[in-house]
């Protein structure tokens, strides 16, 4: 009978190494998963958890009746507070009563006074997460004597024309509108555009911008590009100028592979410099970030250039026109700086230092020389594909009673 062998050090030494590795992987992977769940896994369960539960007028309402009361100074009766709920209640309601007919509507025509007041009540103050007096005097809701309800009555054109301009004709559009709630999430003021991710992730290194013109070729004259962007910049203001000043130089044909092409377009002859590789990349974690979702929420993982317009075979159907989508909603924020002193939006005294007035500096644009607080994709998104403020007039895809008044929808 032959003696078992040992093995020869050559291979106890492989089998050593071997498990070392295995061991290190091992407490590799339980470190970085550990560090993960410390730094992001709570925020990416309450995103989950957010997503999963519908906005309702009833949150705005609980942040106005559990809030402290406030006190203005510019003639206003208090918009926060138990109290201040019940007296914009009462009050509206006894409006109503006394003005069956509308006095002074000027969007929300074609509905009652009760219609109005039920709308406003849930949909406006519950969106906003103030009481009635925010925007009205509730001796005589029809008069125009407090900017505010100026501000509010051009933020309602802004809803329609968002809707009819943007919304419903996106590609596969499933029937979601915007309304006041799905920018403000019961926050009336210093609406946050970008989150804590890109505050965190992005360094502010400096880069080059060299944006493309009409014909999709990139500007590389300093004195050709806009003062903004003529000298480095940093990465995050980068970020902010691509978000704000989208354009599409080659709009999107099936019958053309080379079409679709944008702003961020790195397929040209020659490339693009490294410093624009970087820009694209982190103007796409943003908006992965804002949206939640991954790169192949909107590409083909194979080919980043591709339009998946025709959902038959795909694996993910309901992915299908996404990226059509997100072109749509950069247009959305190009034009919504462009146009926001347009709607009576109030401008600011100045950018608050970062992390401070309730928003991040990112979140202000100078804009005709004042500054604003504009909306960007995570004012909205907040991490979730779909806003869960979002309006849907197909709940769990049956037929459903759109909430949102005609004259708000963007459509006859």
């Amino acid at each position: 009978m032959q003696a078992p062998t040992r093995p020869s050090d050559r291979q106890a030494a492989i089998f050593i190494s071997v498990a070392v590795g295995v061991v290190v992987a091992v407490v590799t992977t339980a470190t970085f998963w550990w560090i993960y769940s410390l730094v992001l896994a709570p925020e990416r369960r309450a995103a989950a958890i957010a997503a999963a539960t519908p906005w309702s007028p009833s949150d705005g309402q609980q942040a106005i009746t559990s809030a402290a009361p406030n006190s203005p100074t510019d003639g206003r009766q208090p918009w926060l507070g138990e109290q201040a709920w019940i007296e914009g209640v009462q009050a509206g309601q006894a409006w109503v009563e006394a003005n069956p007919n509308t006095v002074n509507v000027q969007v929300l025509t074609g509905m009652t006074s009760g219609q109005i007041w039920t709308y406003m009540q849930q949909y406006v103050s519950g969106g906003l997460g103030v009481g009635c007096q925010y925007c009205h005097n509730l001796n005589n809701f029809a008069s125009d004597e407090y900017p505010a309800k100026i501000a509010a009555r051009n933020m309602l054109y802004l809803v329609s024309d968002i809707n009819a301009q943007f919304i419903v004709d996106l590609p596969n559009w499933k029937g979601n509108y915007v309304q006041c709630a799905t920018c403000h999430n019961n926050q009336p003021n210093n609406l946050e555009a970008f989150g804590t991710q890109f505050i965190k992730s992005i360094p502010d290194i400096p880069v080059t911008v060299d944006p493309l013109d009409e014909n999709g070729q990139p500007i590389l004259d300093p004195a050709q590009k806009p003062e903004e962007i003529r000298g480095q910049v940093g990465l995050q203001d980068a970020v902010l100028y691509y978000i704000y000043n989208y354009q599409v130089w080659r709009p999107f044909d099936p019958a053309d592979p080379e079409s679709g092409r944008g702003s961020l377009a790195l397929t040209l002859d020659g490339g693009r410099t490294q410093d624009q590789v970087t820009i694209n990349q982190n103007v796409m974690n943003y908006q992965s970030w804002a949206l939640g979702v991954g790169c192949t929420y909107c590409h083909n993982s194979r080919n980043f250039v591709a339009y998946e317009t025709n959902p038959v075979g795909l694996p993910n159907p309901e992915y299908a026109y996404n990226k059509l989508k997100a072109q749509r909603m950069m247009q959305l924020t190009t034009w919504l700086q462009a146009n926001w002193p347009t709607y009576g939006a109030a401008p600011k005294p100045g950018v608050p230092s970062e992390l401070e007035g309730g928003a991040s500096r990112f979140s202000y644009r100078l804009i005709e020389g004042q500054v604003y607080n504009v909306p960007g994709c995570y004012t909205c998104h907040a991490g979730n594909a779909i806003p869960r403020a979002a309006v849907q007039n197909i709940p769990d895809g049956d037929a459903g009673v759109v909430v949102l008044p005609p004259a708000l929808r963007g459509q006859p």
